[in-house]
């Protein structure tokens, strides 16, 4: 199971990597880079991980991961909150400008995704929403344990 598993999983990248492929951020947002963008989705994306998780979710190492935070924080994007239950745990938090860079974000990858999709039958786009939702509760449940 361990190594049909890891295959599979190596499959998920595969598919993100099919996505993003070519995409790149709107001029407007040419003031951050891929990194901080995936750091402001990730905070965005509801889930509640800790400096941490997100860093590990994105692949990045403490240093550079510190960096890019510290630019997201300086720009006014995102804040830090400790824990009140763990002082060591930390969590981003959007700022309202964070939150609107989100949306704009947001807004260009579906417009992206949207050509990509595009290639797809409709029981294909859904079998696809069914297999996102599925990962995202599974990733949930894990990261969270």
């Amino acid at each position: 199971m361990e190594k049909q598993f890891s295959i599979a999983l190596n499959s998920a990248e595969l598919i993100k990597y099919a996505f993003y492929k070519e995409y790149h951020l709107p001029p407007a947002l040419a003031h951050i880079n891929l990194t901080q963008e995936r750091i402001l989705m990730t905070i965005n994306s509801g889930m509640h991980l800790n400096m941490v998780s997100i860093a590990r979710a994105i692949g990045l190492e403490k240093g550079p991961f510190s960096q890019s935070v510290d630019k997201l924080e300086t720009l006014g994007y995102v804040k830090r909150e400790r824990s009140t239950s763990d002082k060591r745990q930390i969590r981003l938090l959007l700022t309202a400008d964070g939150m609107a860079i989100c949306q704009q974000v947001a807004a260009s990858m579906e417009s992206h995704f949207a050509k990509k999709l595009n290639n797809l039958a409709a029981e294909e786009l859904a079998e696809l929403d069914t297999a996102l939702a599925s990962l995202k509760k599974i990733a949930h449940i894990i990261i969270s344990k």
